[in-house]
Order: C-alpha cells, then sequence, then structure tokens
C-alpha cells in the first residue's frame, strides 16, 4: 500500500503540471528524442515501482551496485506486476536497455521470474532470470505503429518470496530500424476474447499465478485449459471472428509442467475453423513446446480451441496456448463447405454416442485401436449383441462427400469383444460395408456421396463376445462439399479385349496428371492408372472375360473428387489367325561339346520370332524379332547324347504356330591321343624342320604345338596314313614339341609330347 500512496502523489504532480502549463510535459516527452522509459508515466500498472523499492531501499543491480533510470516490479507483489505506456505518435524505432534482478533477493530460494516486453499485443522479447542468469542485455526493434508499451513481469514465489526485477536504464530510441510486420492486424487471442460458455477455460489476464510451459518457464500471456476436479473430459475456447478478417493463427502449444509427473492420462489438441478441423495432436510429457502457425478459412464464424482429455490415476494434464494471436497477412486460404454431423437434424439407437467440439463427457472421447485419441467423433457401444444406427436428414445440406477415421476402441480389443459390421447407407443405397475385429486397424473413410442426397445413416451389427461387444469408433467425422472431377465421355474411352493376353482401356483427352480407375458393373474396381504423362492413360487388366461387356471408367484430376462413372462397352474377344509352322528344313541344330549349342531358324519373315522348347514342351529358348528371314537362338546344353527339340514360329497379329519337331546328332566325340612312336621330328640345319606323323586313317589332320601351347602349325588331310608337317625353325637345340590328332567329325585329341635334338 506505500508504495501506491507514493506512486499516486507522483501521478497527482504531474496532472497538476499538465493542467496549469497546458501539457508542456507530456508535450517534450512526446518530442523526437531519445527517452527513458522511467521518465514516462504508465497509463496502468500493477507491483511496480518507480526509481526505488522505497526511501531506504534503493534499486541495485545483480552484482549489488546501484543503479539509477530504472524502474522495478515485484519485491513483495506475488503473481503478475506489469507498466502500460503510451507511445502513440512518439515515433520511436528501437528499445534497448537491461533487465535484471536486484542482488537483495538473490541468494536463496526466490522462485521463478519471467520478464517480457510487448508491442500492443505483439511479444517483442521475453527472458526467463535466475540466480544464475540474473539479468541481460536487450535491444528490440519496434513496430512503426504502436499504441502500446508494455512491460509485464511474471513470479511464483520461492521459500524466501518473490525477486526484484528492474528494468535498468530502458531507453526509448529514434535510431535504428521499425520491425518488420507483414500483417495488417496482430490480435492476441486475449485481447478477442473467448466466449463466455467456454469450458474449462482461463487466461493469464484473469490468473495472477499465470502458467508454465513443459520446462518450467512461466508464460507471460496464454490460455489455459485445466479442469479443477481433475476427471477427464473435453474443454473449448470458442472466438467469434466473424467479419473480422483474420487469415492466420500462431500460438505454441504445451502441457504445464505442474501436471506431467505422474499419471495424468492421456490428452488431444484440436483448432477448428467451425467444423473445419485445421491441426489436431496428441501431446504427452515427452512432447516439446509445439510451434503451431495454421491459415484461417475465408469466412470462418467461429474459431475454437478444442482439447479432449483421458484422466489418469492423478487426474489429468494441464494445456497451455502459449502467446496465441490472430493475423491478418496473406490471401485468406478457401476450404471446402464443411459441417459435422453433430449439427445435423438426425436420430439414433440408444448408446449411440457423438462427442462433438463442445462435448465435455470423458466417455464420448473416441479412442482408435491404435489407442490414439481423436477430438470429435462417433461411437457405437451396445454392450451385448445387436443393431445400433445413427440416421441424418442431409436434404438441406448439398454435401458431396463424407470423410472419418474408422476404427474398434483399443479399450474393448484385450479378449472376446466378437466382431462388428458396420454399413454405411446414402439414400437408402449401401455405399460401404465391412466387418471389423480386434486386429483392424485405423481405416482412413473417404466416402463420395451421391447427388441429391437426403438420408445418411450408419448401421452397426455387434456380434458380442464374452467380454461384450466390439465398441465402433469414427473418428472426426464430417459431411463435405468438395469440387468434383469432369465426367469421361464414352468416345474418350477405347476398351480392346485382347484373346489370351491382358485387356486394355485407354482414355483420351485428358489433362496431365488425371488418373482413370476402371470397374466392372458391378461397381468393383479392376484397376486405377498412374497419373497421365500427356493427355492420355492405358490401363491394363487381366483378363475381361471372353464374351462382350462393359466396363465403368471414371476420372480423377488433382484433389478433385473421383468422377461419376461413365459406361464403355466391349466386343468378345476375336482368336487372331495362327502363324505357319517352321519347316523342319530351315532349322539347324550344333549340338556343341563345352559350349552353348546352337539353333538357326530360317525362312522367316521380318518381325517374325522363334522359340525352341524340349521334347516334353518346356520352353528352353526365345529369338529376338527376327531383323530379315532368319534368327539364331543359343541354349546352355541340349545334352550329350542325339535328341528332338520342337520348334515353332510367332508372326505379328498371330497366335504362336504348332511346334515342328527337329533331330540333332549327339555332342562329337574326341579323337584318340596320339602315341610319341607314331611322331618323328627332324631338326634341319638351315633349312626347314620336318614333323611327321604316321599310322594315320585317311582324312586325319595333326597340329604342332611348341612346349608353352603355342600352335606352330596345322596339316591337311592324310591322304593315306602319314602326313609330314614343315616348320620354319624349332631352334638349333633339343627341345619339345606337343602334337594332336583331329579324326574326321571328332574333336581334337589331347597332345602328345615328343622330343626332338639339335640341330
Amino acid at each position: 500500500m506505500k508504495k501506491e500512496l507514493k506512486y499516486g502523489f507522483f501521478s497527482f504532480l504531474l496532472i497538476v503540471t499538465f493542467v496549469l502549463y497546458g501539457g508542456t510535459f507530456l508535450q517534450t516527452a512526446s518530442a523526437s528524442s531519445d527517452t527513458f522509459l522511467s521518465s514516462l508515466d504508465p497509463l496502468d500498472s500493477e507491483g511496480f515501482y518507480a526509481s526505488e523499492w522505497d526511501s531506504s531501499t534503493p534499486f541495485a543491480d545483480s552484482s549489488g551496485k546501484s543503479i539509477s533510470n530504472s524502474i522495478g516490479f515485484g519485491k513483495e507483489y506475488i503473481g503478475t506486476s506489469y507498466a502500460k505506456y503510451q507511445l502513440e505518435n512518439k515515433n520511436f524505432k528501437t528499445f534497448q536497455g537491461k533487465i535484471t534482478l536486484d542482488s537483495k533477493w538473490l541468494k536463496g530460494d526466490y522462485g521463478k521470474t519471467t520478464v517480457a516486453f510487448y508491442s500492443d499485443d505483439r511479444l517483442l522479447y521475453e527472458k526467463a532470470l535466475t540466480s544464475t542468469t540474473p539479468s541481460a542485455n536487450l535491444k528490440v526493434s519496434l513496430p512503426k505503429s504502436i499504441e502500446y508499451f508494455y512491460v509485464i513481469v511474471r513470479q511464483e514465489a520461492g521459500g524466501k518470496g518473490p525477486h526484484g526485477v528492474i528494468i535498468q536504464e530502458g531507453k526509448f530510441l529514434n535510431s535504428g530500424s521499425y520491425l518488420n510486420t507483414p500483417e495488417t492486424v496482430y490480435d492476441s487471442a486475449l485481447t478477442v476474447k473467448a466466449d463466455p460458455k467456454s469450458s474449462y477455460y482461463s487466461d493469464t489476464e484473469e490468473s495472477p499465478t499465470g502458467f508454465k510451459d513443459i520446462n518450467g518457464n512461466l508464460i507471460t500471456k496464454g490460455i489455459s485449459f485445466l479442469r479443477p476436479y481433475g476427471t477427464g473430459g473435453g474443454e473449448y475456447a470458442t472466438f467469434d471472428i466473424k467479419d473480422a478478417g483474420y487469415t492466420q493463427f500462431e500460438t505454441k502449444l504445451s502441457l504445464d509442467a505442474d501436471y506431467i509427473k505422474g499419471d495424468y492420462g492421456r490428452t488431444i489438441v484440436g483448432i477448428y475453423a467451425d467444423d473445419y478441423l485445421l491441426y489436431e495432436k496428441e501431446l504427452t510429457p515427452k512432447t516439446s513446446v509445439q510451434t503451431m502457425k495454421t491459415n484461417i478459412p475465408k469466412g470462418t464464424n467461429q474459431f475454437t480451441l478444442v482439447t479432449k482429455q483421458l484422466g489418469g490415476s492423478k487426474g489429468v494434464h494441464g494445456v497451455i496456448f502459449i502467446d496465441p494471436v490472430f493475423k491478418t497477412v496473406g490471401t485468406p486460404i478457401t476450404v471446402p463447405y464443411t459441417i459435422s454431423p453433430m449439427t445435423v437434424t438426425g436420430n439414433s439407437s440408444s448408446y449411440f454416442q457423438e462427442g462433438g467440439i463442445y462435448n465435455t463427457d470423458e466417455s464420448s472421447i473416441p479412442q482408435y485401436s491404435n489407442r490414439s485419441l481423436a477430438t470429435t467423433g462417433m461411437i457405437f457401444n451396445q454392450g451385448y449383441s445387436g443393431q445400433m444406427y445413427a440416421s441424418y436428414n442431409m436434404s438441406d445440406t448439398d454435401v458431396n462427400f463424407f470423410k472419418a477415421k474408422l476404427s474398434v476402441d483399443s479399450r474393448y480389443i484385450n479378449g472376446d469383444y466378437g466382431t462388428s459390421v458396420i454399413k454405411i447407407y446414402a439414400n437408402d443405397q449401401i455405399i460401404y460395408s465391412n466387418t471389423l475385429t480386434k486386429k483392424t486397424g485405423v481405416i482412413d473413410l473417404n466416402l463420395k456421396l451421391p447427388p441429391h442426397l437426403n438420408t445418411f445413416k450408419i448401421v452397426t451389427d455387434q456380434k458380442a463376445g464374452t467380454k461384450g461387444d466390439l465398441r465402433v469408433t469414427l473418428g472426426n467425422p464430417v459431411f463435405q462439399k468438395m469440387p468434383t472431377s469432369a465426367n469421361l465421355a464414352a468416345k474418350q474411352i477405347s476398351v480392346v479385349n485382347n484373346y489370351n493376353k491382358a485387356d486394355t482401356v485407354t482414355v483420351k483427352s485428358l489433362a496431365k496428371g488425371d488418373k482413370v480407375k476402371v470397374y466392372n458393373t458391378k461397381g468393383q474396381l479392376l484397376a486405377t492408372s498412374a497419373a497421365a504423362a500427356k493427355d492420355s492413360v492405358t490401363v491394363s487388366i487381366n483378363q475381361l472375360g471372353t464374351g462382350k461387356g462393359t466396363v465403368l471408367v471414371s476420372r480423377i484430376t488433382g484433389s478433385k473428387l473421383e468422377s461419376d462413372k461413365t459406361s464403355a462397352a466391349y466386343g468378345a474377344e476375336v482368336k487372331p489367325a495362327v502363324s505357319s509352322a517352321v519347316v523342319t528344313k530351315n532349322v539347324t541344330v550344333v549340338n556343341n561339346r563345352g559350349k552353348d549349342d546352337v539353333i538357326t531358324v530360317k525362312g522367316l519373315s521380318k518381325n517374325d520370332i522363334a522359340k525352341v522348347y524340349d521334347s516334353k514342351g518346356k520352353l528352353l529358348a526365345t529369338s529376338k524379332p527376327a531383323a530379315k528371314d532368319s534368327v539364331v537362338m543359343y541354349v546352355k546344353q541340349l545334352g550329350t547324347a542325339k535328341g528332338t527339340v520342337l520348334v515353332s514360329r510367332t508372326s505379328i497379329n498371330k497366335l504362336e504356330s504348332s511346334k515342328t519337331s527337329v533331330n540333332y546328332a549327339a555332342e562329337p566325340s574326341v579323337s584318340t591321343k596320339l602315341v610319341s612312336s607314331q611322331v618323328k621330328v627332324v631338326n634341319n640345319r638351315n633349312k626347314n624342320d620336318i614333323v611327321t606323323v604316321n599310322k594315320l586313317a585317311k582324312g586325319e589332320k595333326v597340329k604342332v604345338y611348341n612346349a608353352k601351347g603355342q600352335l606352330l602349325a596345322t596339316s591337311d588331310g592324310a591322304a593315306k596314313d602319314t602326313v609330314t608337317v614343315s616348320i620354319k625353325q624349332l631352334g638349333s637345340g633339343k627341345g619339345t614339341v606337343l602334337v594332336s590328332r583331329i579324326s574326321p567329325s571328332k574333336l581334337e585329341s589331347d597332345k602328345v609330347s615328343v622330343n626332338y635334338n639339335a640341330e
């Protein structure tokens, strides 16, 4: 109270001076000059001290040095201290100074302290001060248009009370550069203010002690969701931003450090523009502070922050939105018209639960089979066998799309909970059906709705097990009005019903990136194309059938919905003519020993393909298309003995011919090895050397090699029983040659070694 009387008297003197002298002091303060913060009169303050703590307690920095041109906060005031200054038309560009804890309240437990500076609703600087980091220099740029400047100090007292915080020689400067602020509007969510009906909501303007982030740092501006009794459920804050023109929302998300040690259950956060989900994330004690920025759709009326929590043994988490702001920057985004089933007129069975944005009941929080949560949902929980339903009148909605995440509830899968069948109807026609078990994962439902939708109904048929029924959950269900891809014209579609190979569907006159889907007449998907690289795509289908028929073809353009299906007829398969058979005499088979066997086929037409099979019909080789009138194929080994191969021909646009049988001989045998006594070598001087081999059969040849295996000479075929080979020079000294025999139709023999004398 003493410091408030002192400060009140100082304010009174300022008012008298202003009245008597025409406001000369204030005029001087607004002049274009550097100005100490301590020389300005705050419009409003709390826990504020000017120049000294009191007449006997001057300011001192963290090192104990006395300081002037300073202001102080805290000391005995626990919670939030602040000072508000009017800077409109001052034209200051920069604020600089030093923040420090007074050394008199530094040693010992003086709790936590965070200091922040704001330009209107814009956070310029924020710093947590501690006994180990008791001071910091600062210099920040100011926005060009600024009305109010705030110093805010958040404190949590320790065992010895709170710190004393000093802004030392804080000064506004005309030098420097203005802060670059691309936004035309920048409003704190605390300024916009939440609807009074918001649930379990509080902000730092209402809380004297403020909140902490997950690291234990005090928050100077923020919103908190915290249930006082620790039970789970839903919390929300709704902001009416109709016609405000905001295009972005930005905040930081965190759990409060006071509610994370121990079992505080599970928490998910969602942000909605009317019924459109902009952001959703599950937070745990291991989740760091999350920076979150989202665009706000054009035409948004209600902007809502939502948390849904399953309580733990110690209660629930505290959820903090740190420095949440609405901004106007750039161009607003456009999103599909979206409406939640919870806002559509309908009726349902008993035990069916809707968990809307504003639902605060813990039992209505959806939980998927993977244990993740959703912020809104529909839950079918009979408890025993039987049917349940939820039906909606859609005649006034003009929607064409329904999406949700379908799952069974993970709280009801450990044990025998039976199975559940889900069917979804649009205008009394089934558009989706599935049997769910405890092994069913999370399914993304993306269902196109028929035009002129009147009724939408979800039915579950639950066959309970020994522990009850399998709860069915649809997380974040919404109806939407989505742009739809253009329908295909029948003339764009060409269907070829091939004989004995894949059938094809070709669609022309597409836009680049378009995809097509092909269905049978029962609506079963047969194939989906890749994105069109140019203006057409071709889809291959294993078999449409031998007879004539019809397929249904749709188009998908970008993110648009799939078009309606266009009917395209196709004819029956036409059996092509059979290719002419290969003539036996046109096939040559060489059965090689120790290397690939060779099959040559002649008498072909250009682009004919030949195939070789063994005698049992196993395919051995396929040729490339004939460049002229013949092809050559290689087979690793036909076998050592004689045998038979089957050879066929396939001509263009014709079926494969019948197989022609072609015999082949056994692999050739090896010639008999010579004995050294058959070979005579004469090493002549100054003339050719002679190798003579006798006791040969007519027509046999011999080859002569040096000792290194290099071929020296090959004879002609023996006219009778002897051949003579002339070699230019074997050398003057004695040595050795190697000699082999080649009998007609046989392979070369092994080499025999024969010595010879020196010249």
